[in-house]
């Protein structure tokens, strides 16, 4: 008995030799079969003869492991369908080969979603490409945003929200604004842009800055760029599709340059009144030569009724954003302002300083309800007339703004601390001066503000706040400098006893 039993034996390891030998050389399908077949007659070996046998099962399982015949006939199918999808027992050089070439793959598609997250379709390609610019993951995306500065912006993430660079945007480098010569085509010779040596030292001017921004500035290469300045600055934590839905109506020809009948290379000067609220321009007189401009710009509460004398009766530009146009409603109710301008030539140009006012934009320029945030409401926003034309409305592109706050208005506040923030005047103040030819400003602060009450509009005597998220008396010192420097022609008051006249 002895003999029969290890000539048995000897029989089962040359059998289980063989199916070893071709087990190598079979499908996963097969071999799915030849694992199950071989587990079988372990599971009825005497318990004395597993560990001889075990070995050649381990060996099986080790190239297969738990795969269960349903999952081999998939795997086999699968494998027949796809050629590539084949993966030999050992190396070889068509595998080698095939590492080495992944950065050959067809390029990787990138979608944004609604919330602003990015998704590509297929998350093992290492090729990306946006706008026919290719990249690989470790190098910096190649863009064409029309007129791009540089060639270099931080890529769209392959997941999640557009991730910052390994080293944080420099905010006042050149590099990270776009370019924009619009305003350098005007023939007028006393224009800042055509005088940049008359430009203070301590300020700088960029004459390519963009200003205005439209449709064709929401993609996903800009939006990756913008994602990593915070708003109002950029697009941090903004959704992608609140920003579409605005800048969609932002479509024609008129967006693209801030004066209606006009051209970007105009013969002649454009002059501008620039008209802030101080009650410097109460008992100044100055109404009809304010009115006497080609443009006139106002902000906040822009009262003109009953101050026609003084402050003029035209407003082409209302400048605002929605949290500060709603702060100069409230203010100002009780002193009889009701909304902003809405005269037929009014148009509408805001900082887009949050969600709050793409969100806001959309809505007037949709002649629907606000559908979400705290402005949520039933009927569309009355601020600026009913059912107002697209073409009544601006927005300031985010370079813009950092660009101003941070070579214009760059103050020692912002440093360690982000409550800081130019005031919504002197934003449109500079915006005037980047736009127009020549530039005339009343109402803003100078260095005698405590002869004047706060507000031209204010029946009682109310002197000047300086508030701690706003920089007053930098703001003084820039305008004084401006206009000593001949680039501006800043209003500096007439003493009246209008303007004296306080609450006995």
């Amino acid at each position: 008995m002895g003999r029969f039993k290890w000539l048995f034996l000897l029989c089962l390891f040359i059998t289980l030799g063989f199916v070893s030998f071709s087990y190598l050389r079979r499908s996963p399908a097969e071999l799915g079969g030849a694992s199950h077949w071989a587990s079988s007659i372990y599971n009825n070996l005497p318990r004395y003869e597993v560990s001889r046998f075990k070995g050649v099962l381990d060996t099986i399982d080790r190239h297969n492991p738990t795969t269960t015949p349903e999952e081999a006939r998939r795997s086999s199918e699968t494998s027949e369908n796809d050629s590539k999808a084949k993966v030999a027992s050992t190396p070889s050089k068509k595998l080698v080969k095939q590492s080495v070439q992944r950065t050959t793959k067809q390029p990787q598609t990138v979608n944004i979603t609604d919330s602003g997250k990015s998704q590509s379709s297929n998350e093992n390609q290492t090729v990306l490409d946006v706008n026919n610019n290719k990249t690989g993951k470790d190098k910096p995306l190649i863009v064409d945003t029309g007129k791009n500065r540089t060639e270099t912006t931080p890529k769209p993430a392959e997941s999640g929200t557009p991730l910052p660079p390994t080293v944080p945007p420099a905010k006042r480098d050149p590099k990270w604004f776009l370019s924009d010569d619009t305003y350098t085509k005007s023939k007028c010779p006393s224009a800042m842009r055509k005088n940049p040596e008359k430009v203070p030292e301590g300020l700088k001017l960029i004459p390519d800055i963009p200003v205005l921004m439209w449709n064709e500035h929401i993609n996903p290469e800009e939006y990756a760029r913008l994602s990593q300045f915070k708003m109002n600055y950029g697009w941090k934590d903004l959704p992608y599709a609140d920003i579409k839905n605005c800048l969609r109506h932002l479509n024609t020809s008129a967006h693209r340059y801030m004066f209606p009948g006009w051209t970007p290379d105009h013969a002649g000067c454009i002059r501008c009144a620039v008209v802030g609220n101080g009650g410097i321009l109460r008992g100044s007189g100055k109404g009809k030569e304010i009115d006497g401009h080609d443009f006139v710009w106002r902000v906040n509460a822009a009262m003109t009724e009953g101050f026609e004398e003084d402050v003029g009766t035209r407003t082409s530009f209302y400048f605002h954003d929605i949290n500060t146009m709603k702060n100069s409603q409230a203010s100002a109710r009780k002193f009889g302002y009701k909304h902003p301008p809405q005269d037929k030539d009014t148009i509408y140009t805001t900082i887009s300083s949050g969600i709050r006012d793409y969100v806001y934009f959309d809505a007037a320029m949709s002649w629907k309800p606000v559908e979400s945030g705290r402005d949520k409401s039933k009927a569309p926003p009355s601020q600026y007339g009913e059912k107002p034309a697209n073409t009544k409305f601006r927005m300031l592109h985010p370079d813009f703004m950092r660009y101003l706050k941070y070579h214009w208005l760059d103050s020692p506040r912002r440093r360690g601390s982000n409550i800081y923030r130019p005031t919504t005047g002197g934003s449109m103040l500079l915006t005037a001066l980047h736009v127009c030819d020549v530039t005339d400003v009343y109402g803003f602060i100078t260095a005698d503000h405590t002869k004047y009450n706060d507000h031209y509009y204010e029946t009682d005597w109310h002197k000047v706040v300086f508030y701690a998220n706003h920089d007053f008396q930098m703001e003084i010192e820039i305008w004084d400098k401006l206009d000593k420097a001949g680039i501006m022609n800043l209003y500096r008051g007439n003493i009246t006893p209008a303007a004296r006249k306080r609450k006995k």
